[in-house]
């Protein structure tokens, strides 16, 4: 005999109901991409490959993570060849420096990540903030002293050549912000 539309089916399944494995009280819906014990939304951590469980999606182990020392190395000298040229961008574009830095250390974060294969984490985040300071800082101090001592000036003179060098605000809100850019760029994705 066929069914009408008032009759109502006898095999029914009421769905199970999940909770979370660190919030017992919590019903939720979600899974560790990679361990696939429950979360709720309050313990997941996102990661580039989905939602994770606390234990998992703070694995630093990862791949992503893991940087070869030649990748370093030659993050470390795009990083420093981005800080030279940003503390040479900082007194050349003036007042402009406000609106030019940000976007250059973008781009500078994007040239360390692609130096680094793509790779991410604190130690490369560290490396690059140093590396750009240093890269900026150093090459101003030398030529400075070079040129102090081409002509003839010695001892506390030519550190008075240098200082006026160093305490040049668009020099520093150049390095500053485009260090900072950088960085945040190779922190999120």
């Amino acid at each position: 005999m066929p069914r009408t539309s008032l009759e109502t089916p006898t095999n029914t399944t009421t769905p199970e109901i999940v909770y979370c494995a660190r919030h017992p009280k919590v019903e939720t819906g979600l899974s560790c991409a990679s361990c696939g014990t429950p979360i709720c939304p309050k313990c997941m951590v996102v990661t580039p490959v989905g939602m994770k469980c606390p234990t998992c999606g703070l694995d630093r182990n990862s791949p992503l993570y893991k940087v070869p020392p030649h990748r370093l190395a030659l993050a470390c000298m795009v990083a420093a060849l981005a800080g030279a040229l940003a503390g040479v961008l900082g007194p050349i574009t003036g007042f402009f420096v406000f609106f030019v830095s940000a976007p250059y250390g973008y781009f500078a974060g994007s040239m360390v990540l692609r130096a680094s294969g793509m790779k991410r984490g604190v130690k490369l985040e560290v490396l690059t903030g140093v590396c750009m300071v240093l890269g900026a800082v150093f090459p101003r101090l030398v030529f400075s002293l070079i040129a102090a001592y081409s002509i003839g000036v010695h001892g506390r003179i030519a550190l008075s050549t240098v200082i006026p060098l160093l305490i040049d605000p668009y020099f520093w809100v150049a390095v500053v912000v485009s260090t900072s850019s950088a960085v945040s760029k190779i922190r999120y994705l």
